[in-house]
């Protein structure tokens, strides 16, 4: 990825849109284009905060680890998604391990460089309390489909954050990654994801291998949608596709 292509992706990214040239400047010449291969580590989860990462391209899996090996899929990034901001912040350590659920090019700053900026520029600082306010928002989220959803209105709802930039169109999308990362993500088992995905062929969402094709979009907001609490638009960038 050359300077041209890292300071759009940056520019681009929520957590640095709109910042004086000058500190975008400083951001590109301090930071570091990594590419990663599927599965391949980032960080460990209780390992120093020394960066953050901007997703550049691909997805990463942001997950915790039991000591029987059982994983717990907190999140997953793609384009112009941060993490580690809240650890670089506290100056602590990771609160979770992050891997290339596909072949990724992620965006890396230091941290020490970050704490030099935003003792510059304190906007820095309010930047990054609302993408931490952001990601609270999506927990909030995510406690309430637990709740109120069944299994195949969660899935639906994930199928419409991925597609997110298909509403009004249809079409066939590929899966972006694993669909049992999907269904850890979503707190099931693969098997109840693949069922409550097939309970889905009624609203017309079809599946073919890697391939999902959302017949109507309206017919699944509407199925899925109206046990939800969220805003229009709100949920949109959850999981989007990159």
């Amino acid at each position: 990825m050359d300077t041209a292509q890292a300071k759009q992706q940056i520019t681009s990214s929520l957590f640095f849109s709109g910042l004086p040239e000058k500190d975008i400047s400083d951001f590109l010449l301090e930071s570091a284009c990594r590419n990663y291969a599927k599965h391949e580590e980032i960080i460990r989860h209780g390992q120093k905060a020394d960066r953050l990462f901007i997703v550049a391209s691909g997805w990463i899996k942001l997950y915790r680890q039991a000591k029987t090996g059982d994983e717990a899929v907190m999140h997953m990034c793609t384009k112009g998604d941060v993490f580690g901001e809240a650890a670089v912040m506290a100056k602590g350590s990771y609160s979770f391990s992050a891997q290339a659920a596909e072949k990724a090019s992620v965006i890396e700053i230091p941290s020490s460089f970050i704490h030099e900026k935003i003792k510059e520029n304190p906007a820095i600082m309010e930047r990054m309390l609302k993408t931490m306010s952001r990601e609270m928002q999506q927990i909030q989220s995510e406690n309430e489909h637990l709740s109120l959803m069944s299994a195949s209105q969660r899935v639906g709802c994930l199928l419409l954050q991925l597609s997110s930039g298909m509403i009004g169109k249809g079409g066939t999308f590929p899966f972006p990654y694993d669909k049992a990362l999907a269904a850890s993500r979503l707190g099931m088992k693969p098997e109840t994801f693949s069922r409550a995905l097939a309970q889905l062929k009624p609203i017309d969402v079809q599946v073919s291998g890697p391939e999902i094709k959302i017949g109507n979009f309206e017919k699944l907001m509407e199925y899925c949608c109206h046990q939800c609490s969220s805003m229009p638009g709100e949920c949109q960038r959850q999981d989007k596709s990159g």
